[in-house]
Order: structure tokens, then sequence, then C-alpha cells
């Protein structure tokens, strides 16, 4: 059953990645005006040539890398019931001695400093409407640990616990929840696919298959939409049960 999320404004990073084209398309579908933010100004422009939304789509070109940013990204929002956080990047996948300024920090920058520094620029707005929402995105990463990608895997940590403080200290106004992605059939782990391959890949999910965007934005939705109003604090793993096996 779809839900509508007319008069809604949501706020979504990483709009222009897998998962957030299709969240983004589906919002605007069921009537949400949407702040679409991502780094990658061609990923931007490939999300208004394909919606064509008449003005439910707002796009934000933003690296969100530091306070300031992410400041400007909403000052000229007027209003905001939801805020998905999708943005993240991997770093290579084999840790280099001494790399901690060149590698590890901007993955705990650009995965989990940048979440506090928007959320605290978005809170304003997010208090002045009834119940609304904060999605962030953590990973299997964080639930099994990363076999080459150790500061991507603390990083997801870090959200989880961050998402968990956050719905204690936000409640009742804000409700806080996190998804963990599995591996999905997108771009971002093909290198991870490529080294182990696809067969030692598939062996680890009960499921027996990749995950699809679709199924990750279909989660969101719910957190975001009435049905989860009873909902907070909470990590759904929608991984294919991997982080079971």
């Amino acid at each position: 059953m779809e839900v509508s999320f007319s008069e809604k404004s949501v706020l979504i990073t990483g709009a222009g990645g897998s998962i957030g084209r299709v969240l983004v398309n589906s919002l605007i579908k069921n009537g949400a005006t949407v702040y679409a933010v991502d780094s990658n100004d061609e990923s931007l422009q490939d999300l208004r040539a394909g919606i064509g939304a008449d003005g439910k789509l707002q796009t934000i070109l933003s690296d969100l890398q530091s306070d300031v940013e992410c400041e400007n990204v909403v000052k000229n929002i007027p209003k905001l019931h939801g805020l998905v956080h999708l943005a993240g990047i991997f770093e290579p996948d084999e840790m280099i001695a001494g790399d901690t300024e060149e590698v590890f920090d901007p993955v705990l920058q650009a995965n989990l400093r940048n979440i506090y520094s928007l959320f605290i620029a978005c809170r304003p707005l997010l208090l002045r409407c009834d119940c609304s929402r904060v999605i962030l995105t953590s990973s299997i990463a964080f639930n099994r640990g990363g076999y080459s990608h150790t500061a991507y895997s603390a990083a997801k940590g870090g959200v989880v616990g961050f998402m968990r403080s956050l719905a204690r200290r936000e409640a009742p106004k804000i409700l806080v929840n996190a998804v963990a992605p599995g591996i999905l059939d997108s771009p971002m782990p093909a290198n991870m696919i490529a080294k182990r391959g696809i067969g030692n890949v598939l062996a680890q999910i009960p499921l027996g298959r990749l995950g699809r965007a679709s199924e990750i934005s279909g989660v969101i939705e719910f957190l975001l939409g009435p049905n989860a109003s009873y909902v907070t604090g909470q990590l759904i793993n929608a991984d294919g049960g991997m982080s079971n096996n």
C-alpha cells in the first residue's frame, strides 16, 4: 500500500546514489517535496532530468564537509519533516601505514561527523513539525566487520551509537532510526565483489542474492511514514539475512 507524503518535505543526502535516486523518485511520486543533496553535480543533473517534478525537487550541490556547508544546505528550506542521510564513502581496500589523516579521518568525517553537523543545522526545522523523522545509514560492515574497510566499519558503528543516543534525547518530537543495508547490486561494492568473487559473496547471504536499491528505499519510506510513528532508536538490518549468518 502506497503512503501519501503530500505536504511533507524531506532532505536527502547522497541523493544521486543508487538508493537515493529510487527514494527521491518514490517520495515525489507520493507527493513529497524533496531537497536532494549530493557532492556530484552530474548526479544531480541526471536526477533532475529523470524526474522533471514541477518544483517538487530541489537539488543542492554540497559535500557537507563543514558546519557552514551544512548550514548553507538548509538556510533556504522553509519546513522539514524528514532528514535521510545516505551520503558516505569507502576508504581504499588496503590499509596503508600512516594513513590516518589521508584516509581514516576523511572516512569518519563523511560517514559520521557530517551527520552531527547536518542534524544540528536541521534541528530547528524538524522541531517545528509534528513527529518529524531522521533516518541514518549504517551498514552490514558494522554488524560483521568490513573485511578491508576498517574506517568505514568504525564509522558505521558510530552511526548506530549516535542514532540511539539521539533517539533518546530528541523523543518525542523527533523519531530517529537507522537502516543497515547489506551488499547491493550497485556500483559501490563492485570492487569488493570483483576481488572476492560473486559466488563467495552470495554464499554469505542466506537469501542467495544481492539486494536492490528499492528494497532499502522501501524500509526508509516505512520509517518516514505514519506506520512507523511508534518506532525510534532502532536499527533495521536489510541485508538478506547476512548479519545473522
